[in-house]
């Protein structure tokens, strides 16, 4: 299976473009980390976009896969080592700890796994409504915390945790000034995303098997 060449060109072009719309080409006048950590928050929050909405959208566009596991699984390498290889970096410009980055790391690659099972299954097939539903199911989960935090709101209830709120609000909870109060109990919840992410892929495996034999294979003519 060929690489993702034009997936990779694409997500590039992501990438510029929400540094340039986020931080900017030209660095602040009065330079410091407190002054680059909010475009950065906003730059990673459009990363999670690109990764948990355009992504999907592409992928579902596309053709019927012979082997869609292994071809979500080569987009989710390619767009983790273009991500990983831009934001770890980005942490030098910030005054935030490592432990905080790799939360917003975790949370938000852990929704990406679950979203790339969901688009695993629907690309197995050729089904238009399939599709249109698991692009339903990513946009559900990239915008999980704004309908949730208006019915915790709306309920008088304490804001459900930050792993719980999908990607793109997770990303724009940690990174905020009172990123530090919300990092206690991170882990367990990113712990049971990760396992869900197993049981989402265990699923998908088994969804895609009668797809994977029912395609047929070409004949020689002679």
């Amino acid at each position: 299976m060929p690489l993702p060449r034009g997936l990779v060109l694409l997500a590039s072009l992501w990438i510029f473009g929400s540094w340039a719309l986020c931080i900017g080409l030209r660095p602040p006048v009065a330079a410091s980390l407190a002054s680059f950590a909010p475009g950065i928050r906003l730059m990673i929050a459009s990363l999670a976009v690109g990764l948990c909405v355009a992504w999907p959208l592409l992928r579902l566009s596309g053709p019927r896969e012979r082997w869609p596991m292994l071809r979500v699984l080569m987009d989710l390498v390619a767009l983790a080592a273009l991500t990983h290889v831009v934001i770890w970096p980005l942490r030098l410009a910030t005054p935030w700890p490592p432990e905080r980055l790799a939360m917003m790391d975790a949370i938000l690659f852990g929704w990406l796994l679950i979203e790339g099972a969901v688009v695993a299954a629907a690309i197995a097939v050729g089904d238009p409504r399939g599709r249109s539903l698991a692009m339903l199911i990513c946009i559900v989960v990239a915008t999980l915390g704004l309908p949730l935090r208006l019915l915790a709101a709306g309920m008088g209830v304490q804001e459900p945790p930050a792993w719980l709120q999908g990607p793109v609000m997770a990303v724009l909870m940690l990174g905020s000034e009172a990123g530090a109060v919300t990092q206690s109990g991170v882990w367990p919840g990113v712990s049971a995303l990760m396992l869900a992410a197993a049981g989402a892929w265990a699923a998908a495996w088994w969804w895609t098997r009668p797809a994977r034999t029912s395609v047929a294979t070409p004949t020689a003519h002679g």
